[in-house]
């Protein structure tokens, strides 16, 4: 069966991290690779009816050129060995990529470092496509290097819903890692509601083809798990990590802080989340 991948491209020409990330990641699997550009239509357009027409024409113009990238699009592909289409759609990004990401096993897109687009953390585009997607979502920053994709895979455990989904989605690329190494920071409370069929992340992993490492997170960094997390990655040299996103609402994130709002923030290497 194969994989296939679905890649936001927010913006044109072709480029950034997130366009090689999803190349990567499609070599390395032998997925099938679509791409969407979304051309959409801000709702401050109408707020001026006499500038509605010209919003319309540039709409129209936009999406014109947008087809056109098809070839570029079918020839990088051939480039790398693969295959996909090239997608443009009009209307809401979020709620366009939530709809289509029913048809893919895995979506891709970038974030800024400067959230650019989506800020304040948790309401942006990336964001609310991650908690409306029903797949998980490949977040890379736009400074993350990506050299490789999924050679040494970071899994942040926690015990949660969230964080079984994220593990459960990345699968097929657990089973083609040279190295995973499981973060374990789930308390022992947590044991009774863990998600899995197995409350042993390892044992469970076994029965799935994943031959993993597994190491306590020290208790000292549980309480702020995100950068502990992150100089694990950097220090182990992990160029993914699976993690669940937003275990709690992403307003109490906001204001207290969280996980998932630091690694958003802070980490310059892909993640792979689910919520």
């Amino acid at each position: 069966m194969t994989l296939e991948l679905l890649l936001h491209v927010p913006r044109l020409p072709l480029q950034g991290a997130g366009l090689r990330a999803a190349l990567a990641m499609a070599t390395r699997m032998g997925a099938r690779l679509d791409a969407m550009h979304v051309v959409d239509l801000p709702a401050a357009a109408f707020t001026v009816p006499e500038a509605v027409p010209l919003q319309l024409d540039a709409v129209r113009q936009r999406t014109t050129d947008a087809r056109a990238v098809a070839d570029e699009w079918t020839a990088l592909l051939a480039s790398h060995g693969l295959h996909g289409k090239w997608r443009v759609a009009n209307g809401d990004t979020v709620t366009l990529l939530a709809h289509a990401s029913a048809g893919y096993d895995l979506v891709v897109m970038e974030r800024s470092s400067t959230m650019r687009g989506d800020a304040p953390i948790g309401f942006g585009v990336v964001s609310r496509t991650v908690f409306a997607s029903s797949r998980g979502v490949l977040v890379v920053p736009d400074n993350a290097p990506v050299g490789t994709l999924g050679e040494h895979v970071l899994v942040a455990w926690s015990g949660s819903r969230e964080s079984a989904l994220a593990v459960r989605s990345s699968l097929h690329l657990l089973r083609r890692a040279a190295r995973v190494t499981v973060i374990d920071g789930s308390r022992d409370e947590d044991i009774d509601t863990c998600a899995l069929p197995d409350t042993d992340i390892c044992h469970w992993l076994d029965s799935h083809g994943v031959t993993a490492t597994v190491r306590r997170l020290d208790d000292g960094a549980k309480a702020a798990p995100g950068p502990a997390l992150l100089d694990i990655a950097h220090a182990e040299k992990a160029d993914l990590i699976v993690m669940g996103a937003w275990g709690r609402s992403r307003l109490s994130e906001m204001v207290l802080g969280g996980t998932t709002r630091y690694l958003f923030m802070q980490s310059d290497v892909p993640m792979l989340v689910a919520h």
